[in-house]
């Protein structure tokens, strides 16, 4: 009867959700708390699917407008360098800013093939409880898709690997 009163099969209010995550370690932060949710049992596997996902959502940003047709000068190819967060991976997290350094230096070492082109980025990230660490990630690459499928390659060579954004800092 207890149980039932604090916690009623069919709840008879509903709260609306949170607003999404403004950032990248507000995310990550949104994200270990699913996972720890999850850890103990508090919310299901699907649930907890879902959750990133639309996480991952917030985070993408808004689409921009088609650009308009400018006139071109010839001999000059116009380049449009995006703006905002763009999709990465999440390869590591180091100590310090020299290890992540030196790991993106073997990780690109022995992922060549799958690492060319794409550009190294640190994060600082302040951890409650767990002290100062540097995020290690790669990009930008085309999509949260490819992110996605680069992450399910690197995996399978037994590397760490997490979809993720850059550029937010």
């Amino acid at each position: 009867m207890i149980l039932d009163a604090l916690m009623p099969a069919a709840p008879v209010s509903v709260v609306n959700p949170g607003r999404p995550p403004q950032g990248l370690l507000e995310a990550a932060d949104a994200v270990r708390r699913l996972e720890q949710l999850k850890g103990q049992g508090f919310i299901t596997a699907d649930e907890y699917s879902k959750e990133r996902k639309a996480i991952e959502l917030a985070m993408q940003p808004p689409a921009l407008p088609a650009p308009k047709a400018a006139a071109s000068v010839p001999g000059k190819a116009s380049e449009a360098k995006p703006t905002g967060p763009q999709p990465a991976v999440h390869l590591a997290s180091y100590r310090s800013q020299k290890a992540a350094d030196r790991g993106w230096t073997q990780l690109r070492r022995a992922h060549r093939s799958l690492l060319e082109g794409l550009k190294p980025e640190v994060a600082k990230v302040d951890l409650a409880r767990k002290g100062t660490w540097y995020r290690l990630m790669a990009g930008p690459v085309k999509s949260s898709q490819a992110a996605s499928e680069l992450c399910r390659k690197l995996k399978r060579r037994r590397q760490f690997c997490e979809p993720s954004f850059m550029g937010t800092i």
